[in-house]
């Protein structure tokens, strides 16, 4: 999320495109497939990602799979809360492009939770029409142990309570705590681990004063 919020600042275009680093069978569509809509139709803001997101085991890749998180947290908290969101085929995907003066006036936060902001924020905002998909097929990338998404779970949770009270779907934030736990067994022995995950958030990039300073420079 850090850098992310960062390229608004360092690029100069009137769309940016986020694609991530990981992916072994990366292509051009990657990048054009996502700019596209934005350049043909002006009433689209953001254009996310979707595709097959295949499993990597030792045995090789299944066909069927992926996304995770996805399927088992965001799903569901978006049928409850958000149920229009619901048409998103893949909410986490890493890569989207946008229109600059949409991503320059909502926060972003550094941790998990910044692909579950942008949705909830922009949707707020402009509503279901502003969005538009597009299908790159397939994506083949390095999954994730099932420990690192209960820890990635963790920070969109906190986001997505964030989210709830700001925009007036919960009439009281909880209390939530910001450690993490789960178990490791090791030698037959279960051993609880904590860890502490804070989802931090940097401000709208046009309330920054170096970037407004450069907006307006000759």
């Amino acid at each position: 999320g850090e850098n992310l919020w960062k390229a608004i600042h360092q690029l100069k275009g009137d769309v940016i495109c986020y694609v991530d680093a990981d992916i072994s069978n990366i292509h051009p569509r990657f990048v054009y497939g996502l700019v596209a809509p934005l350049i043909h139709r002006e009433e689209i803001h953001y254009v996310k990602a979707f595709y097959d997101r295949p499993l990597n085991y030792s045995s090789g890749l299944r066909s069927t799979g992926g996304g995770r998180v996805t399927e088992i947290l965001i799903r569901p908290l978006f049928s409850l809360f958000y149920p229009e969101l619901t048409n998103v085929i893949q909410p986490l995907s890493g890569e989207y492009a946008a229109r600059r003066e949409v991503l320059e006036i909502i926060p972003f936060p550094i941790g998990y939770g910044v692909e579950t902001s942008h949705l909830l924020d922009l949707y707020e905002k402009f509503g279901l029409d502003a969005f538009a998909q597009t299908d790159l097929d397939r994506r083949v990338h390095r999954n994730q142990t099932t420990n690192a998404l209960g820890k990635m779970s963790f920070g969109i949770l906190q986001t997505f309570f964030n989210r709830l009270h700001a925009q007036g779907k919960i009439d009281q934030m909880p209390d939530m705590e910001t450690f993490y736990r789960r178990f490791e067994v090791e030698d037959g022995v279960y051993n609880q681990l904590v860890q502490e995950v804070v989802e931090e958030e940097r401000p709208p990039m046009i309330e920054i004063e170096e970037y407004l300073s450069r907006a307006v420079s000759p």
